[in-house]
């Protein structure tokens, strides 16, 4: 099984903001000297490509993170920036390809979180089926925007997508992509304009 995990969050100066958190949580993240992958070895500088985080940092605007494969620290880093910010940050997480939820922190602190498939991550659906005012509220969006996405599937049901402009059904776990463009939060694919991979280190995960 695998697990992926990506946070999203706005700050005057993102990466200062994501550096700040680290280092408030005892780790940090490096550079690396060459940006090159190489198909061989799915490498880059010698690291695996799962190993590393690709890191998409802006100014004044929402910043991106995907976490290395596996990585237990989407939520308390989106926790911890969320301390020095009046906007609210927000982890998102993908297990075994067949679950996605998020969780959104404000002043450091959970206020709201979600999965569409408790049943597969073995959670208590009522721990974690947070109402679409209160998603829309905490991110100045219309409730109507997100409503569609935050409803916990049932397999015995097929689904379509949400509106005609997503790209994803309402049962892919891909569809947390369409759900960010509700929010105004952007999916920076790795390798795409303004992405960079970086490396932070986590005991037991990537090193």
């Amino acid at each position: 099984m695998s697990n992926s995990s990506h946070l999203s969050w706005h700050a005057k100066s993102g990466e200062s903001a994501l550096a700040e958190s680290l280092t408030a949580l005892g780790t940090t993240y490096s550079e690396l000297s060459s940006q090159k992958w190489d198909p061989d070895t799915s490498t880059i500088v010698g690291i695996r490509d799962i190993h590393l985080c690709t890191l998409a940092p802006k100014d004044n605007d929402w910043s991106f993170l995907l976490l290395h494969l596996n990585s237990n620290l989407a939520e308390s880093v989106a926790a911890e920036i969320s301390k020095s910010s009046t906007r609210p940050s927000i982890a998102f997480h993908e297990f075994n390809q067949a679950a996605w939820g998020f969780v959104v922190f404000k002043g450091g602190e959970e206020v709201a979180r979600f999965w569409n498939d408790p049943v597969t991550v073995q959670i208590d659906p009522t721990s974690c089926n947070v109402s679409a005012a209160r998603v829309a509220s905490l991110f100045s969006v219309a409730k109507s925007a997100v409503e569609p996405y935050i409803h916990q599937i049932n397999y015995e049901l097929s689904y379509d997508k949400a509106n005609p402009e997503d790209e994803f059904a309402l049962d892919d776990h891909w569809v947390r992509c369409d759900f960010m463009n509700k929010l105004g939060l952007p999916y920076a694919d790795p390798g795409s304009s303004g992405t960079r991979h970086v490396f932070i280190p986590e005991l037991g995960v990537n090193t």
